[in-house]
């Protein structure tokens, strides 16, 4: 039940709107996708990076669901079933294109781990808040995966999406970010950890 790649697991999960999938084959092969790790009653944290993703979004208007889709998989699966993150998508009017993700806790653990939303620290690593910040894209295509600040500004999400896994991004100047408004992203501090920037991490054994 691995991907091809061996480091995605390839799971059944379950969206907010109740239907279940296969990770990998369903929801990443041949696709161009945006994920990141939250639980509904993480307090502060998740509503500004739920807030920040639906600015991108709307920025991607509906290239959301047809070039790219956004995933968001819960770090606490024995109390996000799909009845309460259908709630919380109602609450943050999250669009069509963008899956808020649940399944088994022992599957859940194993996506965290390698889709490389993980601490070398064991004291770190086991607090779910020490998980959200991270936002990860990719194009399964390609084999290329980048990693952001989940709550870097939402025109910079763009353009490094847009730029660096988006086919039309990959080796030119993308077309559609003066339609978007989106600018190249200026400096700014990663909040996470440096091992969670970049590349997918490998599967716990």
């Amino acid at each position: 039940d691995r991907s091809p790649y061996d480091t995605i697991p390839n799971v059944e999960v379950w969206s907010h709107d109740g239907r279940k999938f296969r990770f990998y084959d369903d929801l990443i092969k041949d696709k161009v996708v945006t994920l990141n790790f939250f639980f509904a009653e993480c307090g502060e944290s998740c509503p500004l990076i739920t807030a920040n993703l639906r600015r991108v979004q709307d920025l991607f208007g509906e290239r959301v669901g047809r070039d790219i889709f956004m995933y968001s998989l819960t770090l606490q699966p024995e109390r996000d079933t799909p009845e309460f993150l259908q709630q919380y998508a109602e609450i943050h009017d999250i669009g069509p294109g963008w899956l808020l993700l649940t399944g088994t806790p022992r599957d859940m653990e194993r996506l965290r781990i390698g889709l490389g939303f993980s601490d070398p620290d064991p004291e770190i690593d086991i607090l779910d808040d020490a998980h959200t910040g991270i936002l990860r894209f990719g194009n399964d295509t390609l084999r290329r995966w980048v990693g952001s600040p989940a709550l870097a500004r939402p025109e910079g999400i763009v353009y490094a999406i847009t730029t660096s896994v988006l086919d039309e991004g990959v080796g030119r100047a993308p077309q559609p970010l003066s339609q978007s408004g989106a600018q190249p992203p200026r400096k700014h501090r990663e909040h996470g950890h440096p091992h969670n920037k970049l590349g997918l991490g490998k599967e716990r054994s």
